[in-house]
């Protein structure tokens, strides 16, 4: 409870005093900005900024611009009690933006309007507690700097903003800091605070905190089942490979699985007579997170060899890659290698993260996740950041139409399927030709890239030496 205690309110921080932090994500346009300024001449600041114990502003950079825009020179806030590490002032960033969250129902003694109070925790009545991916966010922070975030009540006692921070108040016992405004005006606020300010820009994020390496977050397609009951069962995860693939695929077919994970369906498969070879360039070890080069090196030969012998392949597979490239640098590179194996009668079944539905699911008021930092903050790319196992994971998301958009600038044909479901999936056919160099340099980025400390193994010029000169036939073809 001490912590708690050390952590300090000031109602009127001298704005001058205040560091901005070298990394804040959130880029507010003209009229964003000018919306804020309206907002804070109506309201002022009900939701006080958070400051680092060294003084760096963590959150409500936008806030204070505003202030100092319409001529104010101080600003309420929340001073750690001591300096938190990087990772941790951006995640405060984050969780700051998205904390006006009224899923819950929460009712707690009012303070006089229009002034600050601390409210007993022991006043705190939860009649309705939902969104709880964020309650838990919510309360890893609380429990590790203190009572950071604050609520605004009105005056019969309903939290308005920040419903959820509240309730977590009350699961762990600490007061909470409450601005309180009269009911005739809490619609207006709300309104005010909780509409769209800003967007997020990732860009810079690898340069101020760790971004998790991407073969950390591969996915295991293929696993056995736990319990005794389904003793030596396994469990079929891949909506690709069950509903995309293998109700038409025969063992007549060459496949190559691209971005394979741990290389579960191939394997599967191939004890059935399937011809899958699978190619995973973040292959691990077992049981690590450390890279298998030799397995990845092995990997790219086995390709090598079935394309010098054999030609494209007719069927590539390209599951749960494209939402996890680490830029879209990286995504035009996967796709034109996948357009680089495909034969020119071949098809490319495609599947990624459907960002309506996620839209839809954080939505829900009964979102209850497995993640406690399932936290949404979209970039004008659909690019989402999460917290995760103390780095931040990259994740992109498609609609139908972004999708088909980005696959058709590879493929003539797009085919769409299951646009309602978690994976939105698409088969694609005819891929289009592009300049040799554009495929030199996909390819010799995607079967070379840089992995941790800049290594890269140099063992892929065969494959790209077969693979332009398959192009170049497969192309001519194709234009002919």
């Amino acid at each position: 409870m001490s912590n708690r205690l050390d952590v300090r309110f000031e109602p009127a921080y001298p704005l001058e005093k205040l560091r901005p932090a070298d990394y804040n994500p959130r880029h507010l346009s003209e009229e964003s900005f000018v919306r804020l300024q309206g907002s804070l001449r109506r309201h002022g600041v009900v939701k006080p900024v958070i400051l680092n114990a060294d003084g760096t502003l963590v959150a409500g950079h936008q806030r204070t611009k505003g202030l100092k825009a319409i001529g104010q020179t101080t600003t309420p806030a929340m001073i750690l009690p001591q300096k938190v590490r990087l990772q941790d002032e951006i995640k405060f960033n984050l969780l700051h933006n998205r904390v006006e969250t009224e899923s819950s129902v929460v009712y707690a003694e009012p303070g006089p309007i229009g002034e600050w109070c601390w409210i007993p925790w022991q006043t705190i009545e939860v009649e309705e507690s939902k969104n709880l991916p964020f309650q838990q966010a919510i309360a890893f922070m609380t429990a590790a700097h203190g009572p950071w975030g604050s609520v605004v009540i009105d005056d019969q006692g309903r939290v308005v903003l920040n419903a959820e921070y509240a309730a977590v108040a009350k699961t762990q016992r600490f007061d909470v800091l409450a601005w309180t405004v009269a009911s005739f005006d809490a619609g207006q606020l709300v309104e005010d605070l909780t509409g769209e300010y800003g967007v997020y820009d990732w860009s810079g994020l690898e340069e101020q905190a760790p971004v998790w390496n991407q073969h950390i977050v591969q996915p295991n397609r293929l696993r056995e089942h736990s319990s005794k009951a389904k003793k030596d069962q396994v469990r079929y995860k891949s909506e690709v490979w069950e509903r995309l693939v293998l109700p038409w695929l025969t063992t007549s077919h060459r496949v190559v699985d691209f971005g394979a994970g741990h290389g579960d369906y191939a394997r599967h498969l191939r004890t059935s007579g399937y011809r899958v070879q699978d190619y995973e360039p973040y292959r691990t070890l077992k049981g690590k997170y450390a890279l298998d080069i030799r397995s990845i090196v092995g990997q790219i030969r086995g390709l090598e060899r079935d394309l010098r012998a054999n030609g494209l392949f007719e069927v590539v597979v390209l599951d749960s890659v494209i939402n996890a490239t680490t830029s879209l640098e990286y995504q035009h590179w996967v796709l034109l290698a996948v357009n680089a194996l495909c034969a020119a009668d071949g098809q490319v079944c495609i599947g990624t993260r459907n960002l309506d539905r996620e839209l839809a699911y954080e939505n829900s008021e009964h979102s209850i996740s497995r993640d406690s930092t399932r936290l949404s903050f979209l970039d004008a790319h659909n690019v989402d950041m999460r917290f995760t196992r103390g780095k931040w994971q990259r994740i992109r998301y498609h609609t139908p139409e972004s999708l088909r958009g980005l696959l058709s600038r590879y493929f003539e044909e797009v085919e769409l399927s299951d646009t309602t479901r978690a994976t939105l999936k698409a088969v694609c056919r005819k891929p289009r030709p592009f300049p040799i160099e554009d495929y030199k340099e996909a390819l010799d980025n995607e079967f070379n890239m840089p992995y941790p400390n800049e290594f890269r193994h140099n063992k892929h010029e065969g494959i790209v030496g077969i693979l332009i000169e398959l192009i170049k036939n497969r192309n001519a073809i194709l234009e002919g």
